[in-house]
């Protein structure tokens, strides 16, 4: 028997906007920088914004790497709140950060998102320098061909 193939279906674009990275410094495994999530956009199957009071506890990895690993809420446009869990890795592609990650959501139990809280989805990660919105996710739910 073999696996069936998977397929990936969009989920929603985020457009976040971040503030100063707070550097902590070596600790093991490389750098830690804290990078404060300040608010932004959701469009797609999801929409609505991104709250403040996230951050990602980024790790410079001495092979070049960087990790991601941030949390941040999600208020939906119809009230729900939907935490949301990136963990991934960035490196270069093309000459240019791409960053993959898995998610993971916690919706409420009760409500049109709580499918997400067992729906796989993983995402692309792209820094627009420059922009009030410099981080560009892409999120898709994995899905059975």
């Amino acid at each position: 028997m073999t696996n069936p193939p998977l397929a990936l279906e969009p989920l929603a674009e985020l457009h976040v906007q971040i503030g100063a990275p707070i550097e902590v410094g070596r600790v093991p495994g490389g750098r830690r920088r804290i990078i404060p999530i300040l608010g932004g956009t959701v469009t797609g199957r999801i929409t609505g914004t991104i709250e403040p009071g996230g951050a990602d506890w980024s790790l410079q990895r001495d092979d070049g790497t960087a990790t991601v690993s941030a949390t941040y809420p999600v208020r939906t446009d119809d009230g729900a709140i939907l935490t949301i869990a990136n963990k991934g890795t960035i490196t270069v592609h093309d000459g240019a950060p791409l960053g993959l990650t898995a998610i993971a959501v916690e919706a409420p139990e009760e409500g049109p998102w709580a499918h997400l809280n067992h729906t796989p989805v993983v995402g692309s990660l792209t820094l627009e320098l420059g922009s009030d919105r410099p981080v560009r996710l892409a999120f898709y739910t994995v899905q059975v061909a």
